[in-house]
């Protein structure tokens, strides 16, 4: 529009001057020519004024304003030429001078055209830089994760709603009102008008939200960001900046969730079960019943680890996870606390044990049934100690309770339940010291074996030695068998230590066979934790290997407790033992509560009589009616049968007129140390024949 102004005016000042340089009738002329010569200056005036500038702000350079004053001064210094033409032809007292007014007109002429074209240049430029910006922001906002409105103080769209129809793919009309797009975004009404109130209170302050969606069914995230611009006349209503943050929001509940559940199997973790015993304490602090803790630990995980692998033990513990939600009532929580260890709060309505305790049965009964992995039937018990939350307690007490509890029922024997009796803790810091202790004792040579000999009744002589296990420890001085053994089994540690009492008791029997040219027997003692160890096969064939004992040599004594605790896998390990040629023999016979089943169902070839029932033998010269029943059953069933703890003369002679084969005890010889055990051998042969 300047241009047009300047070229006007320009023109109309050209047309005037060559009218006047033509001689025209002043009188006729004069008229029209001043007219026309205003007119061009009001043209060349209206054109030098600002038409849509910005005011130069502040921190501009000044020399952009003194450009601006320039271009003002050029414009209207066209004015002042036909009156400074006028003031030279006075001075020079010339009447006319055409030449100098037309070739002033046309320099004038030329200076407005260049103006005009700099005016015209620079009007296209800034046109061409406000639609390269335009096309920028668009740019800007075709790519950008935010879409922008601008709301009214009353709640009216005032701006386009094509940015949120884009990015969150909405239907929304030109015409859209602002609670409709809050509908369509599925965002609560309520909870949108208080995010928007909060923003007219902030008083030009930036308010950040983050509010739920649902859409379709489907829940999303949007971030909203408000400022209220309304005293801006730019702006003139509240600007709104929408994100989507449904990916975040997800990322964040997944990292909570983690944080606060087993990664492997989904259940509450250390941390979440924590809280959740000490709000069930809180609760039952106000009379509201008192939470209980079952505490559970397999027995049998680190096999399944060793022999098919941490993916198969993985899967297994998986499924002991979703065997455990199965066993508890929805208000229990279920939380693995790391390991193989589990752990479920009963929400107790009353203040005994009796809910924890039957749950305890109920997950003692899932575990029963075998899990199939890779094929094979694997099967698992747990020891479990309950604990209650009395009066007084912290979540760590109780849980800590509940973990000796634990460890006195894996002591017991495993595959049962103890509830928590404070006279456990004296019994359970003592242990942990034992167990503490044990983890160094076989690599500092603290362990020795000892060998007690079996006799022949009827003859005297000795056929065998059972081999056993003996712990000197420097700091808790010897220990017996009856304290540490339990303990090893509980820890885990009774398979490296077995497997080493196994290999010592075979080389030093094939010793003595070589050194003494007799066919002696060696007896070892197997645990039920080995009996179920998929290694204990294939450490028998090494220990044999390693040390050239005939397989018929090697008695391995199991007891009926070991049998009862999973028949499925002992009944398999014997077998396969068997299968080496290795004879076995069942301890303690007559202590469990069905032998007979036993001596049915796992094929033996030794019985041994429990040192109860010899000790039941008195002078009266009567064998005892169990004992004789013993006898009679194991000649009966073919077994070769061993009496344990002879001490006395009279014992032994009921014995051989019961017709018992063999037997051992304090009567012919303690358990001795290998020399010792040597020297024995090497007395017998050198005495005389019948002596």
């Amino acid at each position: 529009m300047t241009g047009l102004l300047v070229a006007g005016g320009a023109g109309t000042w050209l047309v005037c001057d060559v009218g006047y340089l033509l001689g025209a009738d002043a009188a006729l002329a004069s008229s029209w020519l001043d007219t026309g010569w205003m007119l061009g200056s009001v043209l060349l005036g209206l054109a030098a004024l600002p038409r849509g500038e910005r005011s130069a702000p502040a921190d501009e350079p000044v020399v952009a304003v003194r450009s601006g004053l320039g271009r003002l001064a050029v414009s209207l210094g066209a004015l002042l030429v036909p009156a400074g033409m006028e003031f030279a032809l006075d001075l020079s007292g010339a009447e006319e001078a055409p030449g100098l007014l037309l070739v002033s007109t046309l320099a004038l002429t030329a200076l407005v055209f260049v103006r005009a074209s700099l005016l015209v240049r620079g009007e296209a430029a800034a046109r061409a830089r406000v639609q390269s910006q335009q096309r920028y922001s668009a740019a800007l906002a075709a790519h950008s994760s935010d879409a922008v409105v601008v709301v009214s103080r009353d709640g009216a769209l005032l701006s386009d709603p094509a940015p949120l129809s884009s990015r969150f793919g909405l239907h929304a009309p030109r015409d859209v009102e602002a609670g409709d797009v809050v509908g369509l975004l599925g965002v609560d009404p309520a909870q949108a008008h208080r995010t928007f109130r909060r923003a007219l209170h902030a008083a030009g302050d930036v308010v950040d939200a983050e509010l739920a969606c649902r859409r379709q069914g489907t829940s999303s995230w949007i971030g909203v960001r408000l400022v209220d611009l309304t005293d801006d006349p730019d702006v003139g209503g509240v600007v709104v900046h929408v994100t989507d943050i449904t990916d975040r929001k997800r990322a964040e509940e997944a990292l909570a969730h983690q944080a606060f559940h087993d990664a492997l199997t989904g259940l509450a973790n250390r941390a979440l079960f924590t809280d959740r015993v000490e709000q069930a304490l809180l609760r039952g602090a106000r009379g509201r019943g008192r939470p209980a803790l079952v505490f559970i630990d397999l027995d049998g995980f680190k096999g399944v680890n060793d022999t098919l692998g941490h993916l198969a033990g993985d899967a297994l513990l998986r499924e002991v996870a979703a065997r455990l939600r199965s066993a508890v009532r929805a208000d229990d929580t279920v939380a693995r606390l790391g390991g193989d260890e589990f752990a479920v709060l009963v929400e107790q309505s009353g203040t005994g044990c009796e809910e924890a305790v039957t749950t305890a049965e109920r997950v003692l009964a899932v575990l029963a049934t075998p899990v199939v992995l890779d094929g094979q039937s694997v099967t698992v018990s747990g020891s479990i100690g309950v604990a209650v939350g009395d009066a007084g307690a912290t979540g760590d007490s109780l849980l800590g309770d509940a973990d000796i509890a634990m460890y006195a029922a894996k002591l017991a024997g495993r595959g049962r339940c103890l509830v928590f009796d404070p006279e456990m803790r004296a019994a359970a810091v003592a242990a942990r010291e034992l167990e503490q202790e044990l983890h160094g004792a076989l690599a500092a040579g603290e362990f020795r074996m000892v060998y007690q000999p079996v006799v022949d009744l009827a003859g005297g002589a000795v056929t065998g030695f059972e081999a056993l296990l003996r712990w000197d420890s420097p700091a808790l001085g010897p220990v017996s068998p009856s304290r540490f053994v339990p303990v090893a089994e509980a820890s885990g540690l009774i398979e490296e230590i077995g497997a080493w009492a196994l290999r010592e008791a075979c080389t030093a029997a094939a010793r003595w066979r070589t050194e003494h040219g007799r066919d002696l027997t060696m007896a070892v003692n197997v645990s039920a934790v080995q009996l179920t160890s998929p290694h204990l096969v294939g450490r028998v064939t090494e220990a044999l290997a390693a040390s050239g004992l005939a397989p018929s040599a090697l008695v391995l004594e199991v007891t009926e407790t070991a049998l009862v605790n999973d028949p499925e896998r002992v009944g398999e390990c014997l077998a396969a033992l068997r299968g080496l040629g290795v004879r076995l023999a069942l301890d303690d016979f007559g202590t469990g509560y069905s032998s007979l089943a036993h001596l049915r169902e796992f094929t033996v070839d030794v019985l041994k009589i429990d040192r109860s029932f010899v000790a039941s033998i008195e002078e009266d010269g009567v064998l005892p009616p169990i004992v004789r029943a013993m006898i009679d059953l194991g000649r009966t069933m073919g077994l070769e049968i061993v009496a344990e703890g002879v001490e006395t003369e009279a014992q032994h002679r009921l014995l051989v007129a019961g017709r018992c084969d063999l037997a051992q005890g304090f009567l012919f010889a303690r358990p001795m140390d290998p020399a010792d055990a040597s020297l024995l051998l090497l007395s017998a042969e050198s005495a005389p024949a019948g002596a």
